[in-house]
This record gives C-alpha cells, sequence and structure tokens, in this order.
C-alpha cells in the first residue's frame, strides 16, 4: 500500500492505512482487504493513472495472479463507494491501460494529494487537469476516432436500420485509411442515446474525436446531421446538415467520412480509399431492405437470422445486379448452415449461386470474397476457400471478418498454427472484442505452446471482464472469462463466471457448449456432456468444429460423446 500512514479524505469519506478502515460519515464500510489496499493505491496517487501491472505488484507483490482479481477488487470498489463505470465520480477505467482515482483528494497532513484535480466542482478528468507533469496518461492518438450510432429523428421512430446502417458504413470506410484509427462497433455502439459526455466517451475508448449525428428520412427525401467533436475538450471540430434526396445518402456517407478525415489531418494515399458509390445500388428501396437484412444478422437469434435471408431476396428482386445483397444473402444463408438451423441440400445451392453472382458483379469489394470463402468453407472445398480469404485480406487487410472467418475455417480443418495466427490477426483489427483471440488460446494449448496460450489468455480475459464492467448482461464475457480463469488457475472465479452465464442464458446455444468446456476443462466429464447435450438439443452447432475443439479433447473417447456426434448432421463433403 501506499507510504503516507496518515488518513485520507475525499468527498465525504475517510480512508485510514493504519486502522485499515473505511468510513463515510463516521459509518465503517466493509471491504475486503485487498480491495482495501487497492484503494489505498489509487487515493494515494490521486490523478495518476496507476496501471495493472503496478498494482498487481503493490498490491499482490507479484504478478502471477490473474488479472481477474484486480477486476473483482474494482468492482467491489465501486460498489462500496458507490461508483458507475459508465460515469465514475472516483474511479476511472483506462480501457487496456489500467485506473486512475478522478476525484480531489486530501492528505490530512499535507493537504491535497492531488491539487490539480480540486481547482472546482465538477471534478475536470482531462489530461492536463488530472495528471502530474511527470505521469501523463496514455494519451489518445491525434488520428482516432469514434463513430457513435445516428439518432432516429424520424416521425415514426422506426429507420433505427437505417441510422445504424449509415454509421456502419461511414466506420467500415474509414477503417480503410491508412494512419486513422477507428474504434470498432462493438465499442463504439454501446453509447447509443447516451447522455455521457464526449470527453468521456473519448477517454474511455481511448480516441481524440467523436462523431455523432441524426436522421430524418421522409419519403425520397434524407435530412442528416453530423459533427465531429474534439474529445479533449467537448468542442466542435466539423459539423454539417444534408438535405438531399434519399439516392444522394452514398455521397452524403462519403462526404461525411471525408470531412472526418480532413477534421484529423490524415492524408489519403488514394481517392478510393473513400468510395461509397462504387458499388451503390441502382434502386434506393434495395438498399433499404439491405441495411434490413444486416440489422437482422446481428441480432443472432434464431427468428432473425430465418428472417435476414428474406430481407436479402427482396432486395436482388429489386436491384439484381447489387453486390453487396448477393453477398449478404450468402452470408446469412451460410449462418443457418453453421448453426444447423437449415439442412444443406435447403441452402447450399442457393448460398454458393449468390455468392458467385456477388463476386462476378464486385470482384474488388472483400465483403465479397469473404461470403464466397464462407460459402466454400462449408461447401469443403478448402483450396478454394483458402485463395478466396486471402484475397480478401489483400483487398482490405483491416477487414475482421476476413481474418476470423478465416481463421475458424483453418481450426475447423485442423490447420491450427495459422488458425492462431489469423485470430490474433483479427483480434489486433478489433482489439475491444475478444472471440477471435479466445478461440486461439484453446487452439494454442491444443498445439502445444501453453505459454503463447496463457499470455492470449491473459489479453482475453482482460477485456472480457473490462466488458462485464461497462456491461453487465454480457452473456459471451461472463462464458468466455470463465475459461479464461480456469487456464490461468482460478477454477472458483471460473465457476463464479460460468454458474452467471447459465443463470443469464439457460437454453442459449453459445452459453451451453462453453459451458460444456468450462466444465471438461475442469475434469468433470458428466457436467460437461450434460451440458453439451443440452446445446446440441437446441438443434444448433457445428459438427467439424465440435469434432476439433480442443477444450472437448477430454470427453472424446468417452462413447457419450461419440453417440452426441452422431446425432449432428454429417460434416460437409470433400
Amino acid at each position: 500500500m501506499a507510504d503516507s500512514q496518515h488518513p485520507y479524505e475525499f468527498d465525504g469519506f475517510r480512508l485510514d492505512p493504519v486502522g485499515h478502515e473505511l468510513r463515510r460519515a463516521g459509518v465503517p464500510i466493509a471491504l475486503e482487504p485487498k480491495a482495501f489496499d487497492v484503494l489505498g493505491e489509487l487515493v494515494a496517487h490521486a490523478g495518476v493513472l496507476r496501471s495493472r501491472d503496478e498494482l498487481l505488484d503493490a498490491v499482490w507483490g507479484h504478478r502471477h495472479v490473474t488479472p481477474g482479481v484486480l477486476n473483482r477488487s474494482i468492482a467491489q470498489l465501486r460498489r462500496a463507494l458507490g461508483d458507475d463505470a459508465n460515469h465514475p465520480r472516483y474511479i476511472q477505467t483506462v480501457h487496456a491501460v489500467g485506473y486512475r482515482f478522478i476525484a480531489p483528494v486530501a492528505d490530512t497532513a499535507h493537504g491535497l494529494v492531488d491539487s490539480a484535480s480540486a481547482k472546482a466542482a465538477p471534478v475536470d478528468t482531462t489530461e492536463a487537469a488530472c495528471c502530474p507533469p511527470e505521469s501523463k496518461p496514455v494519451a489518445a492518438p491525434p488520428a482516432s476516432v469514434a463513430i457513435l450510432p445516428f439518432a432516429d429523428l424520424s416521425e415514426a421512430k422506426d429507420q433505427d436500420y437505417f441510422c445504424d446502417g449509415l454509421a456502419e458504413e461511414i466506420l467500415s470506410g474509414l477503417t480503410r485509411v491508412h494512419g486513422l484509427q477507428v474504434a470498432s462497433r462493438t465499442s463504439s455502439f454501446r453509447f447509443r442515446d447516451s447522455d455521457i459526455d464526449a470527453r468521456e466517451i473519448g477517454r474511455q475508448l481511448n480516441v481524440a474525436a467523436i462523431m455523432e449525428g441524426s436522421v430524418r428520412k421522409a419519403g425520397d427525401r434524407v435530412r442528416v446531421t453530423a459533427q465531429l467533436i474534439d474529445a479533449r475538450n467537448g468542442y466542435h471540430l466539423w459539423s454539417e446538415n444534408f438535405d438531399r434526396k434519399l439516392e444522394d445518402i452514398f455521397t452524403i456517407q462519403e462526404e461525411i467520412a471525408r470531412s472526418v478525415v480532413a477534421a484529423l489531418r490524415v492524408s489519403l494515399t488514394s481517392p478510393a480509399e473513400i468510395n461509397f458509390t462504387r458499388h451503390a445500388p441502382r434502386d434506393m428501396r434495395a438498399y433499404d431492405y439491405y441495411l434490413r437484412g444486416r440489422q437482422l444478422e446481428g441480432h443472432t437469434t434464431n427468428v432473425a437470422w430465418h428472417l435476414a435471408p428474406q430481407m436479402f431476396r427482396r432486395a436482388i428482386e429489386l436491384d439484381p445486379d447489387y453486390a453487396q445483397a448477393h453477398a449478404g444473402l450468402a452470408d446469412a444463408l451460410t449462418e443457418l448452415l453453421l448453426w444447423r438451423l437449415a439442412k444443406r441440400e435447403e441452402v447450399l445451392d442457393e448460398a454458393l449461386a449468390a455468392s458467385r453472382r456477388a463476386l462476378a458483379l464486385a470482384p474488388d469489394l472483400a465483403e465479397c470474397q469473404v461470403a464466397h470463402a464462407h460459402v466454400l468453407s462449408l461447401a469443403g472445398d478448402h483450396d478454394a476457400a483458402v485463395a478466396a480469404f486471402e484475397r480478401a485480406i489483400a483487398l482490405d487487410p483491416k477487414l475482421y471478418e476476413a481474418y476470423y472467418y478465416f481463421g475458424r475455417h483453418c481450426f475447423a480443418n485442423g490447420r491450427t498454427e495459422r488458425a492462431i495466427d489469423l485470430l490474433e490477426s483479427a483480434h489486433r483489427v478489433r482489439p475491444d472484442e475478444f472471440q477471435a483471440l479466445a478461440i486461439a488460446v484453446g487452439a494454442a494449448f491444443g498445439a502445444g505452446q501453453p505459454e503463447r496460450a496463457r499470455r492470449l489468455a491473459r489479453t482475453v480475459l482482460d477485456v472480457a471482464l473490462h466488458q462485464i464492467e461497462l456491461q453487465p448482461e454480457n452473456v459471451r464475457a461472463y462464458y468466455f472469462a470463465a475459461i479464461m480463469q480456469l487456464h490461468l488457475g482460478d477454477p472458483e472465479a471460473g465457476r463464479r463466471s460460468i454458474e452467471t452465464a447459465l443463470a443469464m442464458r439457460p437454453d442459449d446455444y453459445g452459453t451451453l457448449y462453453n459451458a460444456a468446456c468450462f466444465y471438461a476443462l475442469l475434469g468433470e466429464p458428466d457436467t460437461a456432456l450434460d451440458l453439451l447435450d443440452r446445446s446440441i438439443s437446441t438443434g444448433e452447432g457445428f459438427p467439424e468444429w465440435i469434432e476439433h475443439d480442443d477444450d472437448l479433447a477430454a470427453l472424446r473417447h468417452l462413447p457419450r460423446f461419440r453417440a452426441l456426434i452422431a446425432r449432428l448432421d454429417p460434416p460437409p463433403l470433400h
């Protein structure tokens, strides 16, 4: 703990290092000893960013503990202080770096610990105000931006799919600009309808600028308002209103993207880096159905996944030469096939035809290459799938889906080393998404690379626990955290996490399957097989994936496991 033995005071709290006691208004507040020590370290260095490693060293004395112990201490402190991870008054999270105590603190013997933060209320937590010169937080890259979902101002409030699609297209276009860092959709879109200050969003996402906007769509007219805000001070860098015909939406997207690039002083290496009109549909009704289909795909429910192909088919009827609609149809059908929500004979031929048509119309679109590769993968054409995936990456080296699905393809086909490399590349493209790296962890253990696996597991656990802090309802974060906690030697924490996930989503395939993996790794085969049975009974699951999943290796010799595999549809023919 910190060197000072004098009590600290902040916002009505009194922290006594000698008595190991926290009080508010004279009333003691119970804390676990390690949580108390974490608070002492943060308060003693108020205003200073303390890295996770620094806190683990100071409180636990070494780093041979799982990162989850620190996350649990922070969560307990927030409950005790009445703090909120999204609107912090005391403990601020700096994603993937550490924590900072941001309230004014007084050492009863020496006065203010952090004089800068005590100037006035509300607390100014900008870089200049909260940090002394010798210990500044990690600054956001100057050429970095987060695109928030656009607000729906349409009279009927029924255009959320259109607003999301507009923001996603701009976000996707900006990710292709060399030298510009763009926060992922996963990170940015959780601030939907939020009243959090732009400066706080910038700090949480570690970006220099925030773009937000609104859309009012009526008939064949659309009004888009967009503004770019400096996350350091909350001032506008750029704003514009666009009142145009609906058919001009792609030009609007391009103008907004180019304005963001110009405002952040990024140089385009080629005008083609931002081009929204090249493959635009001829019929705007087709675009409307396309956006509806993409939104349904993102819902990841059986009902939504069955409805998505209908939206893409309707888009194709209206505009047969709309390449993205064909790619969307291929994607939607392969997801049905992948998760056993449709039979091969029902969807494979249509998916192949759609992906081939998409490729014929737009061979230079990476998303069309990925759609075709994914279908080929499930059809068992390994060499052709690899060629298409590699072409997609060559066309767009920042396309997460290309690395992710290519990695899954290699893993399902026993090409473990390449799968790990690809899944790591996917994580580098989207560092706040943990699923790709979680798959790589299991693959690395299976490949006999335990050190690499544990290194990856620590990263996955950090990201997953951070997501739990921000979104306590995120069941995926709980079950991936559970498996990582087990890998890192904290089975009891893992058991708590997996039981929380099962309580939240007891009938969800992903939850049940990953719980089966957890208990197989824990050495409880009967529980694992019960959960695997329940997961397969949902009607979902990919046979080749289950066969090669190293997390289930301890079950493979058991007759019951073989019987469960036999219940699945036969694997794709090669």
